[in-house]
């Protein structure tokens, strides 16, 4: 079995949630970003989580990375994160939103596959963000692209990923008020 790595991205500015940090919303009792890096505990080499340090407990250690500038863009935070894990070619590595509810599920249905994959939501989507590449082919891609200010689909669609399909809860991430009604275990005031 090949090497995994994990890229956990943590550096936006929750503007949907008028700029409260939205991996600190606890979800069945823990911080969003405890939940994503409990999910790449088990069998899981390096873990980069790019995005300003968060005073969270952590089942694990991770390195904190930022991009340069902060806010450079997802693209620009996952070369950030691939250049702190200095992976070997054929390495494996997870591409986590920080805000995933259910990271468990996506890790699990990434795992499961071979070469380049992307999950895929129940109506298609592909979620970029839910993510497993080759290291090499990962860099191969951000040499030849500029990342700051990229979408992250700038990165993988050149990857030609395979789909993994995911389920709704797989899917489900904490972005807006209705989210954090729906998943959060204590609503803002």
């Amino acid at each position: 079995m090949r090497p995994v790595h994990a890229i956990v991205l943590a550096g936006g500015r929750s503007s949907r949630l008028g700029g409260r940090d939205k991996l600190l919303v606890r979800v069945g009792g823990q911080a969003l970003l405890t939940r994503v890096v409990s999910a790449v505990t088990d069998g899981v080499d390096g873990v980069v989580v790019v995005g300003p340090p968060r005073d969270v407990p952590l089942p694990r250690t991770v390195r904190w990375v930022r991009e340069d500038p902060p806010f450079g863009g997802p693209a620009d935070a996952v070369a950030t994160g691939l250049a702190a894990l200095e992976p070997r070619r054929d390495d494996e590595v997870l591409i986590l939103a920080g805000d995933l509810v259910r990271p468990d599920l996506v890790v699990d249905a990434l795992r499961s596959g071979e070469g380049n994959r992307v999950g895929v939501d129940p109506s298609g989507h592909r979620q970029w963000a839910c993510s497993c590449v080759r290291a090499g082919d990962l860099a191969a891609v951000i040499r030849g692209v500029g990342t700051a200010g990229s979408p992250l689909k700038a990165l993988m669609g050149p990857l030609e990923p395979v789909e993994v399909p995911l389920s709704e809860a797989a899917c489900a991430d904490l972005d807006t008020p209705d989210d954090v009604k729906e998943y959060a275990d204590e609503q803002p005031r």
